[in-house]
C-alpha cells in the first residue's frame, strides 16, 4: 500500500507541474517562483521567508534565491515591521496579480483533477484522513528533532 501511495505521490507532483508548466513558461518563472508567489497569496497570515520554508518544508537557500528573483522582478517588496528591525515581510506587488489570478485557475484545475468522480462526503472524509497523514508526519519529524 505505501509504496503505490508514493508512487501515485509522484504522479500528483508530475500533474501540478505539468499544469503550471505552461503559465511558468510564458511568465519566465520557475516552478519554485511561482509557489511562493502561490503561498504568499493563499496564506497572508504567513508572510516571511522563514514562514514558507516551515510551512512548505523547502531549502532556505533555495527560498532565499526565489524571493530574490521574485523582488528583482517587481513580483514582490519586502518591508521591515517598525519596531521589529529584524523580521522582513514579503508583500505581493500589483504586477502579480495577474499571475496569482491565473495560478489559482490552475490550482483549481488541480484539484478538480484529483477529485473528480468524488462526492462531497469523500471530499470532506478525504481531507480528514490526509490531515491525520500530515498530523503524523509533523510528529515523526519533531520526534527526529
Amino acid at each position: 500500500m505505501l509504496p503505490a501511495f508514493f508512487l501515485r505521490s509522484r504522479g500528483m507532483e508530475k500533474l501540478y507541474s505539468a499544469l503550471f508548466s505552461p503559465l511558468l513558461e510564458r511568465c519566465g518563472l520557475t516552478q519554485l517562483e511561482a509557489d511562493i508567489l502561490m503561498f504568499l497569496a493563499n496564506n497572508p497570515e504567513y508572510d516571511t521567508a522563514r514562514d514558507i520554508v516551515e510551512k512548505r518544508r523547502l531549502a532556505k537557500s533555495h527560498v532565499s534565491v526565489g524571493v530574490d528573483a521574485l523582488a528583482e522582478r517587481g513580483l514582490l517588496e519586502r518591508r521591515r515591521q517598525e519596531g521589529n528591525r529584524k523580521t522582513i515581510h514579503l508583500r505581493l506587488t500589483a504586477a502579480a496579480a495577474p499571475i496569482v489570478e491565473e495560478g489559482r485557475a490552475v490550482q483549481r484545475r488541480y484539484g478538480e483533477c484529483l477529485l473528480s468522480g468524488f462526492t462531497q462526503e469523500e471530499r470532506r472524509q478525504l481531507a480528514r484522513l490526509m490531515d491525520r497523514v500530515a498530523e503524523n508526519v509533523d510528529a515523526a519529524l519533531a520526534e527526529r528533532n
